[in-house]
């Protein structure tokens, strides 16, 4: 039996605190390039999320090259090559896709949020003792050495037992209420709260051609309605845009009621049967964005760095790249010279590219979310733009991560005076 008054230990060159889509994925990043670490993640089974679907193109070829894009495939990933969009009386507006990109993989795949999270871990076999997972892992407090500047680690429990766990660098991937950035004192800005959320139930895929590997949004004067196609294609997602103020109210709907609503927003769902999956989830919409990415040897990534709007779908896709950078940077920092010095590169390298990120999904999403009549009464004009093949192909570039740099494009590794240009 262990000694409870000797807690665990565990050891390796990274500790990663939070093991969702962002710890995943730097865990991922790490073993693509030599280095170890800890994944403690609190929760003990995999979460039931109706959010986080759809990966990029630019996040494929990541997920691709770290082995987990097979196993992405093997749950039932599907591809969309185009986003149209619709609304209710004007019927069709136009659409952009990513088949004439030049990327490795020119579309996106949607994939049950949970499932992704079981192919990010059934891919931790592939890379050996470099990965050590801890799920029910609650950690408590962070490890500073002698100087009490430098974090080297952090405490906690899991099954009872005290442990502790350390590494020359410990990355926050714990999420938008980061406790591990907040213990550092990284300030984290709030800059815009819309005054809607999205309620987002599933129901099996109606009989449309439109949404043959595509997804579809309604806009007009309710908001956006989403319809995502899962599952292979035999569902859909549907996000409907609602008032805060009514939240309530919506969640009080009978399923009849709450069909009718949905068919009234996309009317292209009457085909469907009616049936509404069980256990709807309504998810808050914010903008943040954390003063800085590093401290000492602490680094943030995903949602511990950044919370944008899911009208781009690029949360979980901003996270890959943050887990992408982050590697090479830990690999060049832990190859020579001061380590803290050195973690300054991903902050320079990635958050002014998230900047980008942050206020493109800003626009679209007060573009594409405005209510009222006067939505309705212009969206033929606000619309336009989707008969400009300059607009949707930039559209689509941005949607897509092809002006967002890889480590590999940025040199990080073969470059030792810093990134290539």
């Amino acid at each position: 039996m262990h000694n409870k008054l000797r807690p665990l230990r565990w050891e390796a060159d990274v500790v990663i605190v939070g093991g969702a889509v962002g710890g995943a994925s730097t865990a991922h990043a790490l073993a693509t390039v030599g280095v170890s670490s800890i994944v403690l993640e609190r929760a003990a089974d995999f979460p039931e999320l109706n959010r986080g679907d759809i990966l990029q193109p630019l996040s494929l070829s990541l997920l691709d090259n770290w082995g987990v894009l097979r196993h992405i495939k093997a749950m039932g990933g599907y591809d969309l090559v185009a986003s149209g969009f619709y609304h209710r009386v004007h019927g069709f507006l136009g659409e952009w896709g990513f088949e004439d990109l030049a990327m490795a993989h020119p579309h996106q795949t949607v994939l049950r949020h949970t499932n992704l999270h079981r192919a990010l871990y059934a891919a931790f076999a592939d890379h050996g003792e470099l990965v050590s997972v801890h799920r029910g892992a609650q950690v408590s407090s962070p490890l500073f050495d002698d100087s009490g500047e430098v974090m080297r680690g952090v405490t906690g429990t899991i099954g009872g037992e005290p442990f502790e766990a350390t590494g020359e660098v410990v990355v926050a991937a714990d999420g938008p209420s980061s406790r591990l950035r907040r213990s550092a004192g990284i300030q984290f800005e709030q800059r815009h709260t819309y005054d809607f959320e999205y309620m987002m139930p599933t129901c099996p895929r109606p009989d449309a051609p439109e949404l043959e590997h595509r997804t579809m949004r309604y806009v007009g004067a309710d908001g956006l309605t989403m319809l995502i196609p899962l599952d292979g294609g035999t569902e859909v997602r549907v996000p409907l845009q609602i008032p805060i103020a009514e939240n309530s109210h919506w969640r009080s709907l009978q399923p009849r009621e709450l069909w009718r609503r949905m068919v009234e927003r996309a009317p292209v769902l009457e085909s469907a049967s009616g049936e509404i999956e069980s256990g709807l989830h309504t998810y808050r919409v914010h903008l943040s964005h954390a003063e800085r990415y590093v401290k000492g040897n602490l680094c943030l990534v995903g949602d511990a760095a950044h919370v944008v709007p899911p009208t781009l779908g690029q949360g979980m896709n901003m996270a890959m790249l943050d887990a992408d950078v982050l590697a090479a940077v830990i690999r060049r920092s832990l190859d020579g010279g001061d380590i803290a010095t050195g973690l300054e590169l991903y902050d320079r390298v990635r958050r002014p590219a998230n900047e980008i990120v942050l206020a493109s999904s800003h626009e679209q999403t007060l573009a594409q979310s405005a209510t009222g009549p006067a939505v309705d009464e212009h969206v033929l004009r606000d619309f336009a733009w989707l008969a400009d093949p300059a607009r949707r192909r930039e559209v689509a570039e941005r949607v897509a991560g092809l002006h967002n740099k890889t480590a590999g494009q940025l040199g990080i590794l073969d470059a030792p005076g810093g990134v290539r240009q």
